[in-house]
């Protein structure tokens, strides 16, 4: 009954119907609570439904019944990421790695995180895995892009862009990606003006593109155009991502209301994110709108999760003491 429980609970997990996934885990772990596969990929369901904080608590509930898996280690991996985490995710990634993982996406995660860091040639090593855990996937090839891009070095990034499209050419990414790399080698003033040529015809439906403007426009240090770029990325608004680098757009280019509404909206949606509640905070606070960073305080201590310490903690030095709500 409960492998048939599992199999379901996986099916349901591969065709994208996440909800009812959960329904199915989490049945299965009212008659077993100690079943540690169930755990963890009640886990990795919970991190395909953004919310990183409750995988995190699934994954150590799996961890003391079972121990750590690579599998285990890499969703770990996979979910403080996610939190912006990135030297704890690395550590997860490394742990995955010497459980026996042999996925090309824990290396170019792990090389990604390197570049969070900072750590150029940590990134570069990363990538380079990557590349050798499975030369025919694109994933691989897109991180090393990364690593060049960072380095300054735009040629060869073309170079791994070019490779990724060409094993995954209907990966809108990598294809982005590719586009970015050569538009940096035209003068600022044409970077733009280019991209925009190409979001009018054949790449209006890549949101990675539009993405790729709003970098573009930042760095000519037009915020606002950054913030419309963004906005245009999200065809649905129901893009968190996109919504929240529209959000930082605006601040940065003045719009503070604008930007305080949208913040605020994001905030609601995934408190775990810790650079988004810092922001919201330090905007209300230089907006002079305590009251309404009281209202929303108020409004995400029942959903904070992990993070309700912090939402109590700024609760208190706006005067709001108490106990935290049972």
């Amino acid at each position: 009954m409960q492998r048939a429980q599992l199999e379901r609970a996986l099916e349901l997990k591969r065709s994208g119907r996440l909800d009812e996934a959960v329904i199915v885990l989490e049945a299965l772990l009212a008659d077993d609570p100690r079943n540690s596969v169930a755990l963890a990929h009640l886990a990795q369901v919970q991190l395909r439904r953004r919310r990183p904080a409750d995988a995190l608590a699934e994954l150590e509930k799996a961890e003391a019944a079972g121990g750590a898996t690579a599998f285990t280690a890499r969703v770990r991996g996979d979910a403080l990421y996610r939190l912006n985490r990135h030297r704890q995710a690395a550590r997860a990634y490394e742990e995955a790695d010497a459980l026996g993982d042999g996925d090309a996406w824990t290396m170019a995660q792990l090389a990604r995180c390197r570049l969070r860091d900072d750590d150029l040639d940590g990134a570069r090593d990363a990538a380079a895995r990557a590349v050798e855990r499975d030369p025919e996937s694109a994933v691989g090839w897109v991180v090393q892009g990364d690593v060049a891009l960072r380095a300054g070095d735009q040629a060869l990034a073309e170079d791994q862009f070019a490779r990724a499209h060409e094993l995954a050419p209907d990966d809108q990414y990598a294809y982005a990606r590719l586009i970015e790399a050569r538009l940096l080698q035209l003068e600022p003033e044409q970077r733009g003006r280019e991209l925009e040529v190409l979001l009018r015809s054949s790449g209006r439906e890549n949101r990675f593109l539009g993405a790729a403007l709003a970098r573009l426009r930042r760095e000519v240090g037009d915020d606002a155009g950054a913030a419309a770029a963004w906005r245009r990325t999200r065809p649905a608004g129901d893009d968190h991502f996109a919504r929240a680098q529209e959000g930082y757009a605006l601040r940065r280019a003045g719009k503070l209301d604008e930007a305080a509404v949208l913040l605020r909206d994001v905030l609601l949606e995934d408190p775990a994110d810790v650079i988004l509640f810092r922001t919201y905070v330090s905007l209300q606070r230089q907006r002079g709108e305590l009251d309404a960073l009281r209202q929303t305080l108020q409004e995400l201590l029942p959903i904070a999760g992990a993070r309700k310490g912090a939402v109590y903690g700024e609760l208190r030095k706006l005067g709001e003491l108490g106990k935290l709500p049972e």
